[in-house]
């Protein structure tokens, strides 16, 4: 995998590179599209050795985007903008298992790319951006198969996307296209309520685990095939795939307070942890 990440992050700094150095387009429309439709994905969440959750996630996908040529080496303009909800099931083999975990996500995106035409029908856009993603888990109240209290997890991602997208038009009507992404993680909060058990005999507790995380990427791949269906509009079908891969977190600490005024410090860490989905996208573009 660390061999093909780099050479992922060369072939996009150097065709980035060559997108700012050869700007003799032969395109000179301005045109902009908007898209919106349901999305329908497979998610899997681990801790190598502790934990995992796999469930299924559905929800709204919308993007706007802008491709012209008179903001100089700005060719595309992107906004993407994507909310999910579903379950999760959690297992573990020390804490057991919890079913039908409520799970909900919202990721917000904006790029701004360099169209390189090498045809009149292909175009080629290195881009980079920023992004938010945000992850919610919340099995509080709830008991697990060995009788371990469940809790609520926020995740927290600030990140900067590198990619590359590549459409061609096809005679009937049809495009095809993809993507490639890489995406530079640059900050992560993960914020955890404080589960019950450790709540006992009248105790109290200081603030909610709040574990800060800065390593890590992300990878992501992606088809787009269009269909015109009238003079105003596209059909798209777009399956992808994303992956994350953070390391472990920065610890936090908390103290806990009993009846007799007592107190005792409880540090903790988030692992590193793996994410994969994959999904497809079904909308509508105007």
């Amino acid at each position: 995998m660390p061999h093909i990440i780099e050479k992922t992050i060369g072939c996009i700094l150097c065709l980035q590179l060559v997108a700012f150095v050869d700007l003799h387009a032969e395109y000179s429309r301005q045109e902009s599209s908007f898209d919106i439709g349901p999305s329908l994905s497979q998610i899997s969440y681990k801790e190598p050795g502790h934990m995992e959750n796999n469930g299924v996630m559905y929800g709204l996908s919308a993007s706007y985007c802008w491709r012209g040529e008179n903001l100089g080496p700005i060719g595309m303009i992107k906004a993407e903008v994507e909310a999910l909800w579903g379950s999760v099931d959690y297992f573990s083999f020390n804490s057991g298992s919890i079913n039908s975990i409520p799970d909900a996500m919202i990721e917000t995106r904006a790029m701004l790319g360099t169209n390189l035409f090498r045809e009149g029908r292909r175009v080629i856009t290195p881009y980079a951006g920023l992004g938010y993603r945000r992850l919610t888990d919340n099995s509080d109240g709830m008991i697990s198969t060995v009788g371990a209290l469940g809790y609520d997890r926020q995740a927290n991602y600030s990140y900067a996307p590198i990619g590359i997208e590549i459409s061609s038009a096809l005679d009937g009507g049809w495009s095809i296209g993809g993507t490639l992404e890489y995406d530079f993680f640059f900050s992560g909060t993960q914020i955890t309520s404080i589960p019950k058990d450790m709540l006992v005999n009248g105790s109290t507790v200081s603030s909610n685990f709040t574990n800060d995380q800065n390593k890590g990427y992300g990878l992501r791949a992606s088809a787009n095939i269009k269909k015109k269906i009238s003079t105003a509009c596209n059909l798209v079908f777009a399956p992808y795939l994303r992956y994350w891969n953070i390391n472990v977190s920065k610890s936090s600490s908390i103290v806990d307070t009993d009846v007799l005024n007592n107190t005792k410090t409880i540090t903790v860490v988030e692992p590193a942890n793996l994410s994969t989905e994959y999904g497809v996208k079904v909308a509508v573009e105007f």
